[in-house]
């Protein structure tokens, strides 16, 4: 006979205040946008008016802020990844950011000097990578691009 798993438990129901500590460590762990938030108290089992007062008192309570997600967002995509600023806008609207915030954060995290002297490094890089190649300027564009870098900026710099 073949070996049958046994049938999966449910998972008990939360209290609205369970459901509260644990989205407050949730929040606590890491900077969190307000879409994450909203997900993780739906996977914990909140619903309707129970989850929105849930969300608004941890909003309140300054667990998470959708202004300081994206600028410290920005600042370590930029900083440790070294993604480009379009690549940095399109995650941010994957977490459901108003444009106003994007465009903030992106204006305020990144400074432009520093900005041109990371895409230089990172075609510097590339192009030695692909010495002797004939098509490593191409080659080299389409990476930057990639990254998130604007077009025109890539190919002033190269």
């Amino acid at each position: 006979m073949p070996f049958r798993r046994p049938p999966a438990t449910a998972k008990p129901d939360l209290t609205p205040d369970e459901i509260l500590q644990r989205a407050e460590h949730f929040c606590a762990f890491r900077e969190r946008s307000p879409q994450e938030v909203r997900d993780k108290l739906h996977a914990l089992g909140a619903r309707g008016d129970i989850a929105e007062q849930i969300y608004s008192v941890l909003q309140t309570d300054g667990y998470f802020d959708e202004a300081r997600f994206a600028q410290l967002f920005v600042g370590g995509k930029f900083r440790i990844n070294r993604w480009g600023r379009n690549r940095i806008r399109q995650a941010l609207y994957q977490h459901r950011l108003p444009d106003h915030v994007v465009e903030h954060a992106l204006e305020s995290a990144i400074e432009e000097q520093a900005y041109r002297q990371t895409l230089k490094q990172l075609a510097e890089q590339k192009q030695t990578q692909l010495a002797g190649d004939p098509q490593a300027r191409q080659k080299t564009a389409a990476y930057l691009i990639r990254a998130g870098y604007e077009p025109e900026l890539v190919f002033s710099i190269l």
